[in-house]
Parts: C-alpha cells; structure tokens; sequence
C-alpha cells in the first residue's frame, strides 16, 4: 500500500527525524536507534525524543523495528514518502559529467553499440544492475526488409532500422506464396517506405492494400494488423547483475537467486522501462510496486529521445535502500548525454 492511500501529515521534526533515519539506514543497512540518530544528526535532540517520534512513525506505518531490542528501519512506505516528499536531489560532481560525456561519445559506434556502453557506464558509475530498451521499430525509420520463406505457409521477416538494430518474427502467410512472390514485396517495401516509420508504413501499405488487394492482401495484411511489425517490440539490455550480490541485502542464496531470476524475467522489466517511455518522465520504483514482494529492490528509469521523440528508456536497479538522490542525478544525466548523442548520429 503506498503511502497516498493513507492520509499521513508530519510534522517538520518528524520529517526530519525520518530523513536521519533514512538516510543513516542508506549508508549502513542496519537498524538505526535513536541514539544514533542524536549523535549524527544535528537535529539537537534527546535519544528520548527521537525514540518518541520513531515510535510515531512506526504506528503511521513509515518505519518498523526488525527485533524488540533493535533500531527501526524505513518501510516500502516510509522510502515512498521520502522520495516523493522529502527527496533533494544531488547534482552530479564535474568530474562525474566528463566522465559520463567521455565514455558515451568516446567513439563513433552504431546505436546498439552506444547503448551497451552506456548500461556499462550506469553499472560503473552507480555500483548497481543497469537496464536500458532499444528502441522499437515504431518507434525508428525503417531501413530495410527482407522476407524469407521457411516453409509453405511460414515467413521469416527480417527487419533493420536505421539505428542498425535488426528484428526478426515468424509471420504465417498463405501457403501459396514462394520465395520469388516474397522477394517482390520485399523490393516493393524497400523502394516506397525507404526512411518511413512502422507506423506510417502501416498507414501506407493500408493504402496499397485498398488499390491492390489481389497482389498484396495474402501478405500484407499481417503487417496492417501489426502481427509482423508491432510485434517485433523493443529489446532489453542488462549490465552489472552481478553488483547487486555485494549488498548484504542480497547475501543470502535465496535472495540473490530471486534477485537475478527477475533480472532475467525480461517481459517484466521492460514493461516497467516501457511505461517510463508513455509518461515521458523520471520514474522510481519502490520494491512491491514493479517487482513483486519477492525482490525487495527499487529501480530508477528515465527515457532517451532523439530531438522531441522518445526512443527508449535506462536506468538502475539496486536494494530499496538505495541512495535515490545519487540515483536520479546519474541516470537523468546519462539520459540526457545519451539523447544529445544519438540527435548527432542521426545527422
């Protein structure tokens, strides 16, 4: 549950007694006590008065005591509030940025080629698993397509973007149509939606199909309903899985083989990346809200565009305790570096 479905109003000793235990809680993934708390935090309170908030915040539901004689620690809840309500952000250090700038642009490269540089960088930079999506062909302009007969009624569709990213998916056809039909509708594609989008090919072919259904509606009509062209979706890259078994929170063998088994659940990360690139913005996600009970870890996302259209998103997974601030400055301004450089490889 999180923590809009409850009405929850702190008191600014209250908000800053969670951002201490928080925050303490980030550096040292232990309980923390309240008579840490009074030593660290500046706040110039008694461990008496802090225990009493803590104990307050725990009843709303922000933070919990693993074990009577221990600390409290921040719920998925009390994370939540933090990064929502309470969260400043970092910018990122000079030396941080050239970096950052240098790795990317440091050769030229095709586009899936700058994106595997880029997860590495993440992974580096953040000490975490670093994600990032491949651009749709929908979302990209097509560059060429071929179609290869496997067998009667089965067709191979190969398609290459201009981004040099190639897809592939088995279309099933009329069992009539040979190779020879195939290699005519492939020089029909490549003369008329040379540099068209998916889409506008749809649109396209939809036209075609209305002038000339006798030759082309065998075929093409599995594109116009989009079994051939939407389906070929976008691919996920994953880089630094094995960062995340440094965290204690990941020591034990069931928690790092559930972990790594998400990691390797793709349709599930990429609908999580995907829904970044439909509200074009930063999004952070909090342990049960994308992943499950299961894996108690969070993920920072943020989408890459080339000029005004969104082509993709990256981002980092790590523990729920993350440092969220450090987080959203690296993976917004990879992002940012990212879109400034595939504009200029699109020139």
């Amino acid at each position: 549950m999180a923590y809009k479905d409850q009405d929850i109003s702190l008191s600014e000793r209250s908000k800053e007694v969670l951002k201490a235990v928080i925050g303490t809680y980030v550096d040292t993934a232990e309980p923390v006590g309240s008579r840490t708390i009074a030593k660290k935090s500046g706040l110039g309170l008694s461990p008496a008065t802090i225990r009493n908030v803590m104990a307050d915040l725990e009843e709303m539901g922000l933070l919990f005591q693993p074990h009577v004689s221990a600390g409290r620690v921040p719920t998925e809840i009390g994370l939540r509030y933090f990064v929502d309500c309470l969260l400043e952000k970092e910018p990122l250090s000079w030396g941080d940025q050239v970096a950052i700038e240098q790795t990317i642009k440091s050769e030229e490269a095709d586009l899936v080629a700058l994106l595997k540089r880029a997860v590495q960088l993440l992974a580096d930079f953040s000490g975490q698993a670093a994600l990032i999506t491949t651009p749709a062909p929908s979302r990209t302009s097509l560059h060429h397509i071929d179609f290869v007969v496997i067998k009667p009624g089965l067709v191979l569709v190969v398609a290459v973007a201009e981004t040099g990213l190639m897809q592939q998916r088995l279309v099933n056809v009329n069992p009539e149509l040979d190779q020879e039909f195939m290699d005519s509708v492939a020089a029909y594609f490549n003369e008329k939606l040379k540099q068209v989008g998916f889409k506008q090919a749809k649109k396209a072919v939809a036209k075609e199909l209305e002038r000339d259904k006798k030759v082309l509606e065998h075929f093409l009509a599995n594109l116009v309903d989009g079994k051939a062209a939407e389906a070929v979706s976008s691919e996920l890259i994953v880089g630094g899985e094995l960062n995340l078994l440094d965290y204690p929170e990941f020591a034990s063998i069931s928690r790092a083989r559930a972990v790594l088994k998400k990691l390797k659940e793709k349709h599930v990360l990429l609908t999580l990346l995907d829904q970044c690139v439909q509200e074009e913005g930063t999004k952070v996600i909090i342990g049960s809200e994308g992943l499950g009970h299961e894996v108690e870890c969070g993920l920072v996302i943020a989408p890459y565009k080339a000029g005004d259209e969104t082509l993709g998103s990256l981002g980092v997974m790590g523990p729920m305790r993350m440092n969220y601030a450090r987080a959203l400055a690296l993976v917004e301004y990879t992002a940012e570096v990212l879109s400034e450089w595939v504009k200029e490889m699109e020139k």
